[in-house]
């Protein structure tokens, strides 16, 4: 069988410049992520988001109703199975106020905590002006599905591990890896449901799982975006 000079040709310039079609970078795989939720500009353009979720515990089943709104400003209002309990956060104080109880200031660890947890955007977007590192460190399978194995670097605390589903663009789980008291500690939330809402796609189940053992696990019952909000709710009652 006699096989042309060009049609070799084609054939192997084909072969050589196929990976370079198929390779990814991180930026490829964040680029799609922020797409699947909903594209770039209109994540930007969420001002405020309220949550109901329930949880289990030890003790019952709780209700959390929890509020955000940029920059910085986080509210959560946690009741049930014998508690009933504010934990908020203005931007700069992050406090408490159980039930029957005067409202009191975080230490300072908390603080911390808080401040990264009221951030309505993901890690993912605008990363480089928040002066993390991402490196794309491989593909990995999980059952019968490709994750992307995505790891961020902050300025300051932990790496986070995120693994994003390659066909649909979407976060599976998100890996830390912490030292508590000289023993590490591996978290991880799983993320699933994921539903469509103004525009937006998010999981409407998330699982937490701590050294390999369920922890716990968040269902939502209602997410909305651009709630009006007045920072007067956010901080610590007096």
């Amino acid at each position: 069988m006699r096989v042309s000079i060009n049609r070799l040709t084609v054939f192997v310039a084909v072969l050589a410049l196929a990976p370079m079609a198929f390779a990814q970078t991180a930026d490829d795989v964040i680029a799609k992520n922020l797409q699947a939720k909903g594209g770039v500009d209109l994540l930007k353009q969420t001002t405020s988001v309220r949550t109901v979720a329930t949880a289990s515990t030890p003790n019952g089943e709780v209700t959390i109703t929890s509020v955000s709104k940029r920059p910085n400003l986080m509210r959560n209002e946690i009741s049930g199975a014998g508690q009933n309990l504010v934990i908020g956060f203005d931007g700069t104080t992050a406090w408490v106020a159980p039930q029957g109880r005067p409202a009191q200031a975080m230490p300072a660890g908390p603080q911390t905590e808080m401040l990264k947890q009221s951030q309505i955007d993901s890690p993912l977007l605008d990363y480089q002006a928040k002066g993390m590192k991402v490196e794309l460190a491989g593909l990995e399978s999980e059952g019968e599905r490709k994750l992307h194995h995505l790891v961020l670097t902050p300025k300051t605390g932990p790496r986070i591990h995120y693994f994003i589903d390659a066909a649909t663009g979407l976060e599976s789980r998100m890996v830390m890896e912490s030292d508590e008291g000289g023993q590490l500690e591996r978290m991880e939330i799983r993320f699933s449901d994921f539903r469509t809402v103004e525009g937006r796609t998010v999981p409407f189940t998330t699982t937490q799982v701590v050294d390999g053992k369920e922890a716990g696990q968040l269902k939502f019952e209602k997410i909305e975006f651009n709630v009006p909000l007045d920072d007067s709710i956010f901080r610590m009652p007096k």
